[in-house]
């Protein structure tokens, strides 16, 4: 199987070029997703609980190179451990994140109800399409329901190892771009990168369909946000959030 990211020596990896996003260096999403795995796999081995949410900045885009990642426990409770980390790449910090872990009560509260679905049985969302090699969209199945709803499926995994929030993050990182901003009927031919992500999960996503019910706005002074409400093909599983700088090509 290939991997998004490849391991290259101690907390090092080689992104491949699939991971490419539409804004120079790498998507979004697969930066925050390189970390999260690598918060969730320290958090396996100390039983620091699952990924409740996680908050990623980007400081300036993420290059296609070996990247290094680090990760430290800021807090580690009972309950509740908060751990950072950071990708560096040519000697540069170029992404941070923060992850709050909760470990699980084990008890019976309610929960939503489920609505199992079929994302497969929807009509695929066709990407337009752009020149200069392969890209994260490529890397990812896509498709969309009556409701506006749209599912994603990763053709490849992200690396080796089992990280379910991190899973979500290249899915949830669309939230802004997938329709146009509230009172426009078509999106401008504006650029709209997102400067963080923000992710929250009452519930740890089962299976491999990961749905976003997106919306976008914007101030006329190109000041934006995106927000979604995140499903897997069981139910709601939580939100995410991002501020977007939309730019003028």
């Amino acid at each position: 199987m290939s991997f998004l990211f490849e391991p290259i020596g101690p907390a090092t990896w080689r992104p491949a070029p699939l991971t490419r996003g539409p804004f120079g260096g790498i998507q979004g999403g697969a930066s925050a997703a390189l970390m999260c795995a690598q918060v969730e796999a320290l958090a396996a081995v100390e039983k620091l609980g699952a990924v409740a949410s996680v908050t990623t900045h980007f400081l300036r885009p993420v290059p296609l190179a070996d990247l290094s990642v680090t990760t430290s426990v800021l807090r580690r409770g009972r309950r509740i451990s908060i751990v950072d980390a950071q990708i560096i790449a040519e000697n540069l910090v170029v992404a941070v994140q923060r992850v709050t872990l909760i470990t699980d009560l084990g008890s019976d509260l309610p929960t939503p109800p489920e609505h199992r679905i079929d994302p497969e049985s929807y009509e695929p969302r066709l990407w337009p399409v752009t020149q200069g090699g392969p890209r994260m969209m490529d890397a990812m199945e896509a498709r969309q329901g009556p409701d506006d709803i749209v599912w994603f499926r990763l053709r490849n995994a992200l690396l080796d190892g089992h990280a379910p929030a991190a899973h979500v993050l290249p899915a949830a990182d669309w939230a802004h771009g997938l329709g146009a901003p509230l009172g426009a009927p078509v999106r401008p031919s504006v650029a709209i990168p997102n400067v963080d992500l923000s992710l929250h999960l009452f519930l740890q996503p089962r299976g491999e369909w990961i749905g976003v019910d997106h919306a976008t706005a914007w101030s006329a002074g190109g000041v934006g946000a995106g927000w979604a409400a995140i499903h897997d093909a069981r139910g709601l599983i939580g939100r995410v959030a991002m501020s977007v700088a939309v730019s003028r090509l």
